[in-house]
């Protein structure tokens, strides 16, 4: 975005607020309908802010940070920055009062929004609990006034930044153009409206810290290749993305939900499996833990949507396992790809080490199917030679091991070792709690926590005493995702101790 000013606190900043846990005065009573009248109708993304220092959310997120040492500087340290470095501007004086209505913020091209400030194509709104107070920041930082639009709204420009006050709402955009548009827009053009920015969060909370409104067709129609895309069925059937970032006394969870026109959609459309039966996952200590049931969807999914997408590849493809079909002696559809049936679970570190345990319906024809392709791989040019240690098979690259895989304990696995490929095979994968749908994930977050904190220690100077003090707080990162032929639901939550 352009450099802001007296805006960013107001936009930018915005969720540094709830570091600075400042708490405020009581937030205004506007709600979406103003800011969002000078949103685009057809906008590809729009995201609401809450700005109620007051309201729980904030109260929650700074319950959260004071878990961590050092919380009180940090606050402090914020607070300043959000003073924008301008002379006589104090952030409890100045910027604070004109909290607590959402603000909103939209981009006519996401790409474009995220990318330099030449391109940057966004309108943000937000409409002040104290109009005395945004005048008085204005001045403060010497804006200059350049006169009225047509509506009637006041338009200033500060260095290379426009934006106007339209009564009491404050509005920026990415150029003089688009500013004026947004004003035009707000005195009767075709604006989102507030019904259908819900609709896109249907069935997500309301008190969110953060709500996200995506149209997904619309973001589509921006890119060629996406123009492809839509030859698949599901993708074709896409609407809108919500999602939502709310902060709990004990959690920060990231909701959404992802609503597709499903009245032409069969499972047998859906990138996953559908259903409210949950995945199981295997979870070690410091790793992430990822679920799917009934990974031959995946693979189902994979090949219809190239086959829609790209039919030449397609055809390459299947001409492909024909040739290794009749090269190994085996049928690869019905002796591998149709025995992922059960429940796939994949843990994992943060350094790249896996370990992969895929329940099978035959696990005796799956040792077969693996034994004929562990002969065959170096003949394919993936490695210079396979050994192998009982039931598991070891792929040498030019560099030493690459990966281990087998039928073990009557499961398909593949890892990064041997030790890890016996720890994941004989694990028994588990429920995550509150989980339902064919995807779930459940990490260490403390563990996870731990590693980074690690890594980053030295650029940051931080002595090895404080590591595990500041990965503490921190619990467990856990989630799933159900899929229907009306979308996609999911929920994640990272908890605290």
């Amino acid at each position: 975005m352009r450099q802001l000013r007296f805006f960013a606190a107001l936009l930018a900043c915005l969720a540094a607020l709830a570091v600075a846990g400042c708490g405020g005065d009581d937030g205004g009573s506007g709600g979406l309908g103003a800011p969002l009248s000078y949103v685009p109708a057809d906008t590809p993304f729009a995201i609401s802010i809450d700005t109620d220092l007051e309201g729980e959310q904030y109260k929650s997120l700074d319950s959260i940070l004071n878990r961590f040492p050092g919380a009180d500087p940090i606050k402090n340290l914020i607070k300043g920055q959000l003073s924008m470095g301008q002379d006589g501007v104090e952030f409890d004086e100045d910027i604070k009062p004109l909290l607590g209505n959402p603000a909103v913020i939209s981009a006519t091209d996401v790409s474009s929004f995220l990318a330099p400030s030449e391109e940057a194509n966004f309108v943000a709104a937000l409409e002040v609990a104290d109009k005395d107070k945004l005048d008085s920041l204005i001045e403060k930082t010497g804006a200059d006034d350049t006169g009225e639009s047509p509506g009637g709204a006041t338009v200033y420009r500060d260095q290379d930044t426009w934006f106007a006050v339209d009564d009491d709402v404050v509005v920026l955009a990415g150029s003089r153009e688009l500013l004026a548009a947004a004003l035009e827009r707000a005195n009767g053009g075709d604006s989102l409206s507030e019904d259908d920015f819900d609709k896109g969060l249907e069935g997500l909370p309301d008190d969110a810290l953060a709500r996200v409104y995506v149209d997904v067709q619309g973001l589509l129609g921006q890119s060629e290749d996406a123009a492809a895309a839509r030859k698949i069925e599901w993708v074709d059937a896409l609407r809108t993305l919500g999602l939502t970032v709310s902060a709990r006394k004990d959690s920060i969870d990231v909701e959404f939900n992802l609503r597709t026109d499903g009245d032409d959609l069969t499972d047998e459309d859906l990138p996953v499996a559908s259903g409210d039966e949950a995945a199981k996952v295997v979870q070690r200590p410091g790793e992430i833990g990822v679920g799917v049931r009934d990974p031959g969807q995946l693979v189902a999914f994979f090949e219809s949507a190239l086959q829609a997408v790209d039919p030449r590849t397609f055809g390459d493809y299947e001409q492909g396992k024909r040739a290794l079909s009749a090269r190994l002696d085996l049928d690869v559809d019905k002796d591998l790809i149709d025995q992922l049936t059960g429940n796939l679970s994949v843990s994992a570190t943060i350094d790249g080490e896996f370990g992969v345990r895929a329940e099978v319906k035959d696990p005796e024809t799956v040792a077969r199917s693996v034994a004929k392709l562990a002969d065959a791989l170096p003949q394919f040019g993936l490695g210079g030679k396979v050994t192998r240690a009982g039931e598991l098979y070891t792929l040498h690259g030019s560099d030493g091991p690459t990966f281990v895989f087998g039928v073990v304990n009557g499961a398909l696995v593949v890892a990064t070792d041997a030790a890890r490929a016996r720890s994941v095979a004989t694990a028994e994968p588990e429920a995550v709690e509150g989980a339902a749908g064919s995807l779930a994930l459940r990490a260490d977050a403390e563990g996870i926590a731990r590693q980074v904190i690690t890594q980053l220690a030295p650029n940051l100077n931080i002595p090895d005493p404080f590591i595990p003090l500041l990965a503490r707080p921190f619990d467990e990162l856990r989630g799933s995702v159900t899929t229907s032929a009306a979308g996609m639901k999911g929920k994640f939550s990272l908890t605290l101790d």
